[in-house]
């Protein structure tokens, strides 16, 4: 394998691009895996395991819309920036007890082993969820749980809903807690229309036959600066402009305001729409979720919190 690689490092190469030829350097220059690793679902099985080649069979399988690619242990998402019909509970049926080299990668698949080696182990499991802006954290998170959700159900039956307690079961209960903290914890930035403003450690407990019993969530460095400045291609947090969109208009006179963001120059300095997002629909999902974490109607009406 070195002979060979010395004979193509002293080789000339040369690549057409348009009208130009480009003469790369012997360090720019990686053997190429054979066609049968083309868009392989596990990196590391790859002959030759480089950047280029990770870069490339990322690519190839984004543009047949295989967003879920393992490296090893690893599972790398390239976010499609939009909806796919992967997240369905058919879906969710699909992964439930497969091992890891069973099913086609995905987020679901991850979550199952995270819960079958702590049924097996009965040792604490986590799943790490990494990148950078935009790269697809928060809904990831999501999955997750709405995947221990789905599998781990305690079976309760559901109670009559009674304003200001706790309604629906416990898998609604931690499901409906993310639009929630959306509301009140995500803003547009340049690079991401749904952002999370701060950390999140998810804490999910299960009883000894795993089934779902609670689940805590600790939050950390909240962008405070946020509320009262924005950059120009930047928005505040969601909440204030689900507010004003007026799909409640009862919130119009008990908060004192109008629906116009441009009376409030804390909130409008920079953009007050998201194509992406429907602050109508969003405000009655944070509604719904409000309802659901059992929070009293006499907390729910102070202005100051």
């Amino acid at each position: 394998h070195d002979a060979t690689r010395r004979h193509w490092q002293r080789a000339p190469i040369l690549c057409l691009i348009g009208k130009s030829t480009l003469t790369p350097n012997s360090d720019q220059v990686f053997p190429m895996n054979p066609p049968k690793f083309d868009k392989i679902e596990d990196m590391a099985m790859m002959t030759h395991l480089h950047e280029p080649a990770v870069l490339y069979n990322l690519k190839e399988r984004y543009a047949a819309w295989m967003i879920y690619t393992y490296s090893g242990l690893f599972c790398v998402t390239v976010n499609p920036y939009q909806w796919l019909p992967v997240y369905n509970p058919e879906v969710v049926t699909a992964y439930r007890g497969k091992k890891h080299q069973e099913a086609p990668p995905h987020i679901f698949s991850i979550s199952d082993n995270a819960y079958q080696f702590m049924l097996t182990d009965r040792d604490n499991q986590s799943v790490l969820i990494v990148g950078e802006s935009g790269a697809g954290k928060t809904v990831n998170t999501k999955r997750v749980i709405q995947y221990f959700a789905a599998i781990a159900v305690t079976g309760e039956k559901r109670k009559v809903q009674r304003p200001g307690k706790m309604q629906g079961t416990l898998e609604d209960q931690i499901i409906q807690a993310n639009p929630l903290l959306e509301a009140f914890g995500n803003a547009k930035t340049v690079r991401n229309d749904n952002s999370l403003r701060f950390g999140t450690f998810i804490r999910i407990h299960f009883g000894a036959t795993g089934k779902l019993v609670s689940a805590d969530i600790e939050t950390y460095l909240l962008e405070k600066s946020r509320v009262a400045f924005q950059l120009s291609r930047e928005r505040g947090y969601h909440i204030f402009y689900q507010i004003m969109s007026n799909k409640k208009p009862e919130l119009m006179d008990l908060l004192l305001i109008s629906t116009n963001p441009f009376d409030f120059p804390f909130v409008s300095q920079g953009e007050v729409t998201v194509a992406s997002i429907d602050d109508s629909e969003e405000l009655l999902a944070t509604d719904t979720g409000i309802m659901k974490e059992g929070i009293p109607l006499a907390l729910q009406e102070l202005p100051g919190d």
